[in-house]
């Protein structure tokens, strides 16, 4: 897990645990490297990703994994104490972000914390553009679901 990954993850991890927060839910939660890292730390986890190989990895790990899409959770309202959504963003088109954070915030308790990356153009691809892979995501930041 590179650097700053594992820094944003583990400030996200102090914050739960300040804020007695016990359950996460894990968006574009991949093989489940960073749920495995939340259990670790106490926090329960439940991952969802597109990808039904992924979800078998996670799994494998004996995390709590659902095959699903970004826009359309499984999930009751109000069902989770935080989200974990930094990769979330990333592989969307820039007209479907606002769909996904909605939906967050949807599935996230009141005043939840909801950790996302913003996707910024990349000035270093040709043109920019989500189709050519022109996005980066430097911008990590906590939102909260509201209140």
């Amino acid at each position: 897990m590179e650097s700053s990954r594992r820094d944003r993850l583990e400030s996200f991890v102090a914050l739960l645990k300040n804020e007695g927060r016990h359950g996460v839910l894990g968006l574009d939660c991949g093989p489940g490297a960073d749920g495995l890292h939340f259990v670790q730390s106490g926090i329960h986890f439940t991952g969802v990703d597109q990808s039904e190989e992924n979800i078998h990895i996670a799994r494998a790990h004996g995390l709590e994994a659902t095959v699903a899409g970004p826009v359309s959770l499984p999930f009751a309202d109000a069902a989770f104490a935080s989200v974990w959504a930094v990769d979330a963003l990333a592989g969307l088109a820039p007209d479907q972000w606002d769909d996904v954070v909605r939906e967050l915030g949807r599935v996230a308790e009141p005043g939840a914390p909801i950790a996302v990356v913003l996707p910024a153009p990349d000035p270093r691809s040709a043109g920019g553009s989500h189709g050519e892979g022109g996005w980066r995501g430097e911008g990590f930041t906590v939102l909260r679901s509201p209140a």
